[in-house]
């Protein structure tokens, strides 16, 4: 390792974790003036990327307030250090550490909270692409309608909330107003995300929907749709809903592409 490379290293180290081998090449009358000069570049990469998470999760840390945030933060940060060259991904693991850390996991709702902006968050950033068309769908030929499958477009993000985190999360963000009281859902709630020319959108999702969305997602045929929607519909009826489902994620832009097989 060259001399430029090692020390490189051994500020990195300090910044990270505190390790003192860099405090011999700082200039300073004493070891404690040195630590202090280093200590400045050790606090303000904390608190750097602390903006960072409070500028992806703004709404999280609205509920929680800035010192309990601000601890959150610190707490983060000891256990997963950033490792991405663009800092944008730095916050990813919120919501699996809120969940395991045993002072955050006694509030499911905060994990959720973390997990829908994140998601809203991915859709803003999603890469570019069209949408399909009415047009595009109205051209298939009846007879391969059987196979159809459908590619969501990449914003498309699927979330099952347990909570009513997204309340909470409406009304501190779009309202501006005094959350509700966190509470468990008696029966779990679907949430679709995407994005529409360059906002992020979501809606509640009913049980057949949901499962019918997952499964396009995963690439299943409009023939299968129509089968497993039987769990919710009589076989008659479930053609019709799986075209009015169809229609509706067409509408609003769910779908990128189309293929036949």
């Amino acid at each position: 390792m060259s001399r430029l490379a090692l020390t490189e290293a051994r500020f990195q180290a300090n910044v990270l974790a505190g390790e003192p081998a860099i405090g011999d090449e700082i200039e300073g009358p004493d070891a404690a003036f040195r630590d202090r000069r280093l200590g400045i570049y050790r606090n303000a990469y904390r608190l750097r990327l602390a903006e960072v998470l409070g500028n992806d999760y703004g709404i999280l840390r609205a509920y929680l307030g800035e010192e309990a945030f601000g601890r959150l933060a610190n707490e983060y940060l000891a256990v997963h250090p950033s490792t991405f060259r663009n800092v944008r991904w730095f916050g990813g693991a919120l919501a699996p550490f809120l969940t395991s850390a045993p002072r955050y996991a006694a509030h499911p709702e905060l994990a959720e909270l973390a997990r829908f902006e994140w998601a809203m968050g991915e859709a803003f950033d999603a890469p570019d692409e069209a949408a399909a068309t009415f047009e595009q769908v109205a051209a298939v030929p009846p007879p391969a309608w059987g196979g159809l499958r459908f590619a969501a477009h990449p914003s498309l993000r699927l979330l099952e909330m347990r909570t009513n985190a997204v309340a909470i999360w409406k009304a501190l963000g779009d309202e501006g107003g005094q959350p509700p009281q966190a509470e468990r859902l008696a029966q779990p709630l679907a949430w679709g995300i995407w994005r529409r020319e360059y906002s992020p959108f979501f809606r509640s999702l009913a049980a057949d929907e949901a499962w019918a969305a997952a499964a396009m997602a995963a690439g299943t045929s409009f023939g299968e749709l129509c089968a497993g929607l039987c769990g919710w519909v009589r076989q008659e009826d479930a053609p019709a809903r799986a075209a009015g489902l169809l229609r509706g994620w067409i509408s609003e832009g769910w779908i990128a592409g189309l293929s036949v097989a």
